[in-house]
């Protein structure tokens, strides 16, 4: 079963590959060939932690799974 698409600027709770785990995702886009979205990580470098904005495509092939809403009760 095809993932249905979800609008530009959506936010996603969970994008998981087999290596990665990416949480809380904005979609830039989302169609047949797979999902850009971007995430915000922390990264470390040269001992300065910094906060980095990175726009992420990846295959559907490479898609585990999408939390695309979480409610908990």
């Amino acid at each position: 079963m095809e993932p249905q698409p979800v609008g530009r600027g959506t936010v996603v709770k969970e994008v998981a590959t087999s290596e990665v785990v990416y949480q809380n995702c904005t979609v830039v886009r989302w169609d047949s060939v797979g999902l850009a979205f971007t995430t915000q990580r922390t990264v470390t470098e040269g001992g300065d932690v910094e906060t980095v904005v990175s726009q992420v495509f990846v295959p559907w092939t490479n898609i585990q799974h999408v939390v695309i809403k979480e409610d908990r009760t």
